[in-house]
């Protein structure tokens, strides 16, 4: 799953777009690591969560909670 970024430069009068790509590498189910944090993606009776934690032992946690 590759998330892309988009930020704008603005270079003499002009705005120039450039872009990163987010590279997430799954961990677990549900859980992804993009080189900085820990996202959460879970579905839960049709309600979408995404969330992101600084560590491992949280995203866990959170996925747990809801997963039950």
């Amino acid at each position: 799953m590759a998330t892309k970024k988009t930020t704008a430069t603005r270079t003499k009068g002009t705005t120039r777009k450039t872009s990163t790509v987010t590279t997430y590498v799954p961990v677990s189910n549900n859980i992804y690591f993009d080189g900085f944090s820990y996202r959460v993606r879970v579905s839960v009776n049709g309600t979408k969560y995404s969330r992101n934690f600084s560590s491992k032992k949280k995203a866990y946690a959170f996925r747990k909670e809801l997963l039950g």
